[in-house]
């Protein structure tokens, strides 16, 4: 569907309005494709891309094609300017210099003068491509608009100057997307999924804050002084980094929140809410502590093989109600947990230094336990714990 008189004006009636209100960036990449279409620009491909602040990827692109029914989106890490994929690419020069590019795909020949993108555009049947800068306020830098047609005649001047008015007018919305998406991105990497969620929702006020029953994790480095005085600080930081991921990646499987870094030590929530008991909670908080014992040896075997000390770590588990929310200054705010079971689980961690259990749980904690008889807790005893008013029973395991 061609109309050399097509009009960018209904579309941008739409973007400034319903479009403007779509939060999903592919949801707004399809829909834009059908508006183009329904007012007779022949394009048959776009792309929209936009900046996002994260410690994994540069941001993300959401490209659609007239004849399918999905929108791919790609997250390119920040490695991605160093590879040939971009290094040359039409995408380059459009963020390098802030100018819109446009190449005409006729033949085999000229696409072999420009970018392998090219290329495989042309063997897709695009006969035509204009890749457009989005000034980013926030940033001072550009995003990309690509569109692409497979019309033989190509975009039209009067299609192009269209085309150029919808750019200047889709930067702001792409911006705004881009901002959202770096602060959920922010969100997720300072305070975790869950919390971040909270303050998105405008969670924000000193006090602002519930009551949760949850398992609760803290666990602490062995003998950290003496290694951070061996280690040069490159090997140090890589150390704690491999000790990190791997608890990480055992509690976010098994449905925990790491809450906050504190030194060399992790404090960890396996909240219960209407989709977990606390009974489940400990039995994840269990599995996920079994799972990052298996990392840690794994992670293990490769430091001793560069000559790096072993990573040791003791672990406290209780299960109790804890304050969820916001303390601190009037503007200066942490989103934590508070309450006595955090103060338990940090004592009980304590424990393993002693004891000789890598791990040891309270009473409350090891009591969801009894229908695994697989599950064998030792007891250590009623314990007095410094800070804490009664003694408590404490259980150890070897794992």
């Amino acid at each position: 569907m061609h109309h050399a008189d097509w009009s960018v004006e209904p579309i941008l009636e739409w973007l400034m309005g319903e479009g403007r209100r779509l939060r999903c960036p592919g949801e707004l990449t399809e829909q834009l494709g059908q508006q183009l279409l329904a007012s007779g620009c022949s394009v048959a491909r776009i792309r929209l891309s936009l900046r996002t602040l994260h410690p994994l990827v540069s941001g993300s692109s959401f490209t659609w094609w007239r004849d399918q029914n999905l929108v791919d989106e790609y997250r390119p890490p920040h490695s991605i300017q160093q590879s040939d994929d971009y290094l040359g690419s039409p995408v380059e020069y459009v963020q390098n210099t802030g100018r819109p590019i446009r190449y005409r795909l006729d033949s085999v020949e000229k696409t072999k003068q420009g970018h392998s993108l090219l290329r495989d555009l042309y063997d897709d049947g695009i006969r035509d491509y204009v890749a457009y800068p989005m000034y980013q306020v926030h940033s001072d830098s550009y995003t990309v608009f690509i569109l692409a047609t497979d019309n033989d005649a190509g975009f039209s001047e009067q299609a192009l100057a269209q085309l150029e008015k919808l750019s200047r007018y889709l930067a702001p919305v792409m911006e705004v997307l881009s901002l959202d998406s770096s602060a959920k991105a922010l969100l997720n990497t300072y305070l975790g999924p869950r919390s971040g969620q909270r303050v998105l929702d405008g969670q924000v006020q000193r006090g602002d804050g519930e009551v949760i029953e949850s398992a609760l994790w803290y666990s602490d480095l062995r003998n950290f002084t003496a290694i951070s005085e061996q280690l040069p600080p490159p090997q140090l930081l890589k150390l704690l980094n491999c000790y990190f991921e791997k608890i990480k990646a055992a509690v976010s499987e098994h449905g925990g929140e790491i809450m906050r870094f504190i030194g060399d030590a992790m404090l960890i929530i396996f909240p219960a809410d209407e989709s977990r008991t606390p009974q489940q909670a400990c039995w994840d908080a269990l599995a996920a502590a079994k799972m990052a014992q298996r990392l840690v040896r794994e992670a293990n075997e490769e430091l001793g093989s560069e000559g790096m000390p072993e990573i040791r770590y003791g672990l406290g588990l209780d299960l109790g109600r804890v304050i969820y929310g916001n303390v601190g200054a009037i503007d200066r705010l942490d989103f934590t947990v508070m309450g006595n079971a955090v103060n338990r689980a940090a004592r009980l961690q304590e424990l393993t230094k002693t004891n000789g259990f890598p791990l040891i749980t309270s009473e409350a904690f090891a009591a969801q336990f009894a229908e695994r008889d697989s599950c064998r807790f030792e007891s250590c005893g009623r314990i007095e714990l410094k800070g804490i008013a009664e003694p408590v029973k404490a259980f150890g395991m070897n794992y």
